[in-house]
């Protein structure tokens, strides 16, 4: 039951007053004070209110008249409900209130607590992790996790107190949570043992769930995720149905709107970056292709070492400089990819090759298998997917002993998984977060950013899904999901399988 704590204020007229109990707030004469007493006898500052995790504490701020409790003189004390506090001589007497809030009192604070996620600038992540924080707090449940749709599945953005097995500790089957996304019903039971059905499941009985909430995300009727809550207490209060229900579309106004404003940044981007490319990115590379044309005949007419060496340099630079300025055309425009059936084995040891001469000469190393499959792709664009994953990866081997790369291949499920591996220093979490934004980089004294980005975009066209996977000091994985070209796209039909991205247990 959530309690309202308040300040019952008499004075010596006998007239009473009662004001809320904040935090922390400063009684005394002068107007800057959160409550002003105004009788002359009350110090400019007389008394500090603080709540502090073992309860409320009282703290005269060296008044000239003191502040009394039971006639003793006060200078820092817990003050427990129902205690009167007497100050400055009898000229006010203060009480400490704690009372259940009304019903009404709590679904409008509630509500109003909850607006608040409307209000602020964060970016999608954060909000995520505040609004499920938010709703179990108001539920006062224990555990729960967050959905929001991606390539036609659900995926889990953010969780509380579950582990990596989800669809084992929730108990709630996944085709239900994703029914509950497709029709738009809620899962609404406050007391498992009055569901005949669930009753049934040894393993709600084994984890003694008592109360299971499980609502969709919906904004102006389109659903756009699902929160799922669950509690081994049977918890009725604070907030009822409707109630919880107009909270949780807030949420979803929230999340939508944040997700709007992102997306639109990522289009603006987009169309600066197309811009930019359209304009200036042709000439740039026709001017490098005279520059390397030139070095080449300066390199054909001559023998001398350091002629070669000051060439060599020169086309180094201009591969470099032609390198980024394709991530740049790459990354600007919107291709359908051009599929046909490729051997992966063989495309992808020899994409490798050039690395693994790479890795040989910095004295790391990196190495290829899988089973020989045959896979549609774009055989040109895939290229550099392949080529950014494994420069990254080297790239994170940097100074580091007994440096390996794997790259790996195999078939799933109507699908193909290209997987490339470190051993590396790994990524911290608040880059993790932001790896797929573009012109965003970490870690490099060269590169537009755009390498992630990139890979991202490529695969998307493939119809596919990036994970990573990272551990500071431990390495980095990275691995693409590409379902076959042959299979539909998942839509409403969706079987409700899920990834688990991130994870906070409490």
């Amino acid at each position: 039951m959530l309690r309202r704590t308040s300040i019952a204020i008499r004075d010596r007229h006998g007239f009473e007053r009662t004001v809320p109990a904040r935090g922390n707030m400063v009684l005394g004469r002068q107007t800057q004070c959160d409550i002003v007493l105004s009788d002359s006898m009350v110090s400019r500052s007389h008394l500090r209110l603080q709540q502090r995790e073992e309860g409320w504490w009282v703290e005269d701020l060296g008044s000239s008249h003191g502040t009394f409790h039971h006639d003793e003189k006060v200078t820092s004390m817990p003050w427990e409900p129902g205690t009167t506090l007497r100050i400055a001589d009898g000229a006010y007497f203060l009480t400490l209130k704690a009372e259940a809030a009304a019903a009404s009192e709590v679904n409008l604070q509630a509500i109003l607590q909850t607006a608040n996620l409307l209000t602020g600038e964060v970016e999608l992540d954060d909000l995520l992790e505040q609004t499920l924080d938010r709703l179990l707090a108001i539920t006062s449940l224990d555990r729960g996790f967050l959905m929001l749709p991606e390539q036609g599945e659900l995926v889990v953005k953010v969780q509380r107190n579950l582990g990596a097995n989800m669809e084992r500790d929730i108990h709630l089957s996944m085709s239900s949570v994703q029914k509950v996304f497709d029709t738009g019903e809620a899962v609404w039971i406050h007391n498992v043992a009055t569901d005949e059905n669930l009753m049934a499941q040894q393993s709600v009985m084994d984890l003694q769930l008592k109360t299971i909430l499980c609502l969709p995300l919906q904004v102006q009727g389109e659903r756009i995720g699902v929160v799922y809550l669950d509690s081994r207490r049977i918890v009725t209060e604070p907030v009822d149905r409707p109630t919880f229900e107009a909270i949780v579309s807030l949420c979803a106004i929230a999340i939508e709107r944040t997700r709007l404003s992102a997306e639109n940044l990522r289009n603006q981007v987009l169309a600066t970056v197309g811009q930019v490319s359209s304009s200036i990115v042709h000439d740039f590379k026709n001017g490098l292709f005279v520059i390397a044309g030139h070095a080449q005949l300066v390199a054909a007419v001559t023998a001398d070492d350091n002629i070669q060496r000051h060439v060599s340099q020169i086309l180094g630079a201009v591969e470099r400089l032609s390198q980024m300025s394709t991530d740049v055309l790459d990354y600007s425009k919107v291709r359908v990819p051009r599929l046909e059936p490729v051997a992966l084995a063989g495309y992808l040891r020899g994409l490798a090759e050039p690395f693994v001469t790479r890795a040989g000469e910095a004295g790391l190393r990196l190495t290829c298998a899988g089973p020989e499959v045959t896979f549609q792709l774009d055989r040109l664009r895939f290229v550099r997917v392949v080529e950014n994953l494994l420069a990254n990866a080297l790239d994170a081997l940097a100074e580091q002993p007994e440096g390996c790369v794997e790259l790996t291949w195999a078939p799933r499920d109507n699908a193909v998984e290209i997987a490339v591996t470190d051993n590396g220093k790994g990524i911290p979490k608040r880059v993790l977060k932001r790896i797929f934004e573009p012109f965003f980089s970490h870690g490099k004294a060269r590169g537009t950013g755009l390498g992630m980005a990139t890979v991202k975009k490529i695969v998307e066209e493939h119809r596919g899904t990036v994970e990573v996977t990272s551990e500071e000091g431990q390495g980095t994985r990275v691995c693409l999901h590409l379902p076959d070209p042959g299979i539909p796209e998942k839509g409403a039909e969706s079987t409700g399988s899920y990834l688990v991205q991130g994870e906070r247990a409490e």
